[in-house]
C-alpha cells in the first residue's frame, strides 16, 4: 500500500466517535463533555472492536509499526506511549540476563540507570570527555574497547547518540567493537528521531548498527508528549522478548490519543516538506548568530581547543540543537533577557549557556524572534579574550567509587542526613541534575566532596537537583552504616 495513503488511526477514531456508538466501556468520560478534557475525549477509545490492541497487534497498530521500522530502517519497531523511558527499560531488561554486566556511558539518562538498577547487573562506566561549557561530549570507539577490556563478559553498552546538547557519536564504530565483543550496542536516540531526516548526513542510530534504539517522536516531531518507538534491528535482540517486556513496563491501557499523534508524524515523516522549513530557519538563525551559537568539533566553536582531534568525542552535531553561549554572560543572565524581551522560553539554562531546541513546528515567527534577541546579546557580549577555560579542555567526568551495585544499594535500609555531612557515606538514592536528567550520583557509590561543592554550585546557578523522592530539599539518603 503507498504509505502516503495509508489508513490513519486519527481519521478512524473520527470514524468511530461520528458512529454513535453508545459506550459502556472505559473510559470513564465516556466521551460526554467535560470542559476540562476538551476535544480529547472524543478520539479518546480503549481497545474496542476495531481499534486494536498495542500489546498483541494484528490491524492498523500493527500497520503504523511496520511503518515505523521501514521509516527509520528497523527489523522491527514499537510504538510506545511512555516516552522514551519505557523503551529504556525495555531495552535494558531485555538485553540483559543472567547477571552478567552492563557497560554505560556516565552521561546516559536517569532512566537507563533505572534499568540497570532492575537488572541488578555489575556496571562499568565510561567517562565522556567535556566540553569547555561544561557539558558531555559523545563516546569513541576507543573509550569502548577500554571499556571492554574492563568487563570482558559484558552483555550491552548503552551510548546516548545524539546527548541532550546534540553530540553524535561514531555509533557504526561503536556497534562493530560491541559485536566482536558478543555485546549489543543500545543507542539512547530519545533526542534524535529527526536523524537522517534533517540533515540527511547525520544518519540515525538503527541504519548504523546499534541493535536496540529507542527514541522519542515528541521531542522534535510532530507528536504529542509521551509518544516514542523503540526499534530492534539484526539478530542478536529477540523482538519477542522486547515485546514481553514492554508488557512489564508499559501500560496496559495505551492513550489511543497518543498513538494517532504518532501514527500522524511516522505517515508525515514521508514528505520531505516537514523538514524543508525547518532546514530553512535553521539556517536562517544561523546566517545571523552572531558568533554566539557555537557548534562543538567545528571552527564554530570558539571553546574548543582542538575541534579537529579525531579522539575529541565530536563525531558530528544535530543541526536542530542551539547552544547559546554569550562572552561575559553567564546562562542565567541570558535567559533572563531571552525571557523578559523576547519572550522566548529556551529549552535548559546552564551556568554558562543556554540550550535552545528546535523542531518541525519551527517557523519563521520563532525564527524571527530569535534573531532579534542574538543582534540584542551580541550587543551586550563582552571581548572574547579568555574564551577557552583550559582546566576543561580535554576533561573527562569524575566516574563513580562504587561499593556495590544500585540494585544491592536499594534493597538496603537508608536514611536522609543533610548533604554537607554526607562525605563518605554511600549514597542511597538518585541526585539528579534536571534537565537534562543525567545523574550525579547512583546508590552504592560514595559520596565525595567534590560532589557536595558540585550540587551545591548547581543550586546556586539556579539549576534543579531532583532525589528519588523529589526536589533536592537539602539532604540525602545514605545507606545505614553496619
Amino acid at each position: 500500500m503507498d504509505e502516503k495513503h495509508a489508513p490513519s488511526l486519527y481519521d478512524q477514531l473520527l470514524k468511530f466517535s461520528a458512529a454513535g456508538r453508545v459506550p459502556f466501556h472505559m473510559p470513564g468520560h465516556q466521551r460526554a463533555s467535560f470542559p476540562w478534557l476538551g476535544d480529547a475525549a472524543r478520539i479518546d477509545f480503549t481497545e474496542i472492536e476495531g481499534l486494536d490492541n498495542l500489546h498483541a497487534p494484528e490491524g492498523i497498530l500493527r500497520d503504523a509499526s511496520d511503518r515505523a521500522a521501514r521509516r527509520w530502517g528497523a527489523d522491527r519497531s514499537f510504538l510506545l506511549t511512555g516516552g522514551s523511558t519505557v523503551g529504556a527499560l525495555a531495552a535494558v531488561w531485555t538485553a540483559v540476563k543472567d547477571g552478567r554486566p552492563l557497560i554505560l556511558a556516565r552521561s546516559c539518562h536517569r532512566s537507563v540507570y533505572h534499568a540497570a538498577m532492575l537488572t541488578g547487573s555489575p556496571v562499568t562506566y565510561i567517562a565522556p570527555r567535556l566540553h569547555p561549557l561544561g557539558f558531555a561530549l559523545g563516546i569513541t570507539a576507543a573509550d569502548a574497547e577500554e571499556a571492554f577490556e574492563k568487563s570482558p563478559s559484558a552483555a550491552a553498552l548503552v551510548i546516548t547518540s545524539p546527548t541532550y546538547d546534540g553530540v553524535v557519536s561514531d555509533v557504526a564504530s561503536i556497534a562493530a567493537v560491541c559485536h566482536r565483543h558478543g555485546a549489543v550496542l543500545i543507542a539512547d536516540a530519545a533526542h534524535g528521531a529527526h536523524l537522517g531526516f534533517l540533515d540527511p548526513s547525520v544518519l540515525n542510530p538503527v541504519r548504523l548498527g546499534a541493535d536496540l534504539v529507542f527514541m522519542s517522536l515528541h521531542k522534535t516531531l510532530p507528536a504529542l508528549t509521551q509518544t516514542a518507538v523503540l526499534h530492534v534491528n539484526g539478530s542478536r535482540i529477540d523482538p519477542d522478548g522486547i515485546a514481553a517486556a514492554l508488557g512489564i513496563f508499559e501500560t496496559s491501557s495505551p492513550s489511543y490519543p497518543l498513538l494517532a499523534s504518532a501514527d500522524g508524524c511516522i505517515n508525515a515523516m514521508g514528505d520531505d516538506a516537514l523538514f524543508e522549513n525547518w532546514r530553512a530557519c535553521l539556517a536562517r538563525i544561523r546566517e545571523n548568530a552572531r558568533g554566539l551559537l557555537v557548534v562543538p568539533g567545528s571552527a564554530d566553536d570558539p571553546y574548543s581547543a582542538d575541534p579537529a582531534d579525531p579522539g575529541s568525542g565530536v563525531f558530528a552535531f544535530d543541526a536542530s540543537k542551539l547552544i547559546l553561549a554569550v562572552p561575559g554572560m553567564s546562562g542565567p543572565d541570558a535567559a533572563q533577557i531571552l525571557r523578559r524581551d523576547f519572550r522566548i522560553e529556551p529549552e535548559m539554562v546552564s551556568a554558562r549557556y543556554v540550550l535552545l531546541m528546535t523542531g518541525a513546528g519551527t517557523n519563521e515567527r520563532h525564527a524571527d524572534a530569535l534573531i532579534a534577541a542574538l543582534r540584542c546579546l551580541a550587543e551586550r557580549a563582552v571581548s572574547d579574550e579568555g574564551r577557552t577555560p583550559p582546566s576543561l579542555s580535554g576533561a573527562r567526568a569524575d566516574l563513580p567509587d562504587a561499593r556495590m551495585t544500585m540494585g544491592d544499594a536499594a534493597a538496603r535500609e537508608s536514611e536522609l542526613i543533610p548533604l554537607e555531612d554526607a562525605a563518605g557515606r554511600i549514597g542511597g538514592e538518585f541526585l539528579t541534575a534536571y534537565p537534562p536528567g543525567i545523574p550525579l550520583l547512583a546508590p552504592g557509590e560514595i559520596i565525595e566532596g567534590s560532589l557536595i561543592h558540585l550540587v551545591r554550585r548547581l543550586a546556586g546557578d539556579g539549576i534543579a537537583v531532583t532525589t528519588s523522592r523529589g526536589t533536592f530539599d537539602g539532604g540525602v539518603r545514605v545507606l545505614r552504616e553496619l
